[in-house]
């Protein structure tokens, strides 16, 4: 324990920006399924007949293995290739299915009575839907945000594969020189974030008014999320990349060292699957 302790304390810088990046990563991706869930989860209350069709389309994304489905992004133009862009992306599609269904059963589940009573009082669908059903759907809608945010967490662990960073970086190279402390330096700080996320969106669900701490925590969390990112931007910087097996690793990171002592930024994605990635 003292060795592991040791360890993160040495490590503290590093540990640090790679905490940020995969909540960056995580946040960024719950923040874009939202945004894509919850209106099409709405639409769809609206259209019932795509309903079937579109849910058990999401449910086959949920099925994808998440390393074949990093590993299907890469070759795509635009959004595909290496490091966090394929990986968020990724994210997201994992992480509308939760949104998207509570959203759709949240507001399905609505009291007719209800309905029946607000077209009663004139109120258009529009009012309806703003005053009375997304009001009452809230906890059920935000337990599938909760969801979403916890599982974006942990699948963001195996993004390192494909270079984009984040606490899974630690875990691939502890497996790739058997290093436990390096396979414990990821794995405890991501479940940690995970826990922390779903007790803040928890009390988010607690709150009087839902909606407007939902709002401000949206902006606050887009805000962090695109700063984080530019920040692991930074300035002009070289890559080094590595193979996923010891040698290379510990080659990149002579380079990697070699050039930081020239004073250049330089960027680490190790343990990257294979020749072709690296290429």
């Amino acid at each position: 324990m003292s060795d592991f302790l040791s360890f993160i304390v040495e490590r503290r810088v590093e540990l640090g920006r790679l905490t940020l990046e995969h909540l960056a990563m995580s946040a960024l991706a719950t923040l874009a399924a939202a945004l894509i869930g919850l209106p099409l989860g709405i639409l769809l209350t609206r259209r019932t007949r795509f309903a079937t069709p579109v849910l058990a389309f999401a449910n086959v994304l949920q099925t994808i293995p998440s390393l074949a489905l990093f590993g299907l992004l890469i070759p795509l133009p635009l959004i595909g290739g290496i490091g966090p862009r394929p990986a968020i992306l990724a994210l997201i599609l994992y992480a509308i299915l939760p949104i998207l269904r509570n959203t759709y059963d949240g507001i399905r589940g609505v009291d007719p009575a209800l309905r029946e009573a607000a077209e009663a009082l004139g109120l258009k669908p529009t009012e309806r839907l703003r005053l009375i059903e997304i009001p009452l759907a809230m906890p059920v809608i935000l337990g599938g945000v909760r969801l979403a945010a916890v599982l974006s967490v942990g699948t963001a662990t195996i993004a390192a594969a494909v270079g984009a960073g984040g606490l899974g970086t630690y875990v691939l190279r502890g497996i790739s020189t058997v290093d436990t402390r390096l396979v414990l330096a990821g794995a405890i700080p991501a479940a940690l974030l995970a826990v922390l996320v779903d007790a803040a969106l928890g009390r988010l669900a607690r709150a009087d008014r839902p909606m407007r701490s939902g709002l401000i925590l949206i902006v606050a969390t887009a805000l962090c999320a695109l700063t984080l990112l530019d920040l692991r931007a930074g300035p002009a910087r070289i890559v080094v990349g590595s193979k996923n097996f010891t040698e290379s690793v510990l080659l990149g990171e002579i380079v990697a060292a070699t050039l930081e002592t020239r004073g250049l930024n330089v960027e680490r994605r190790f343990n990257l699957g294979g020749a072709w990635l690296c290429h």
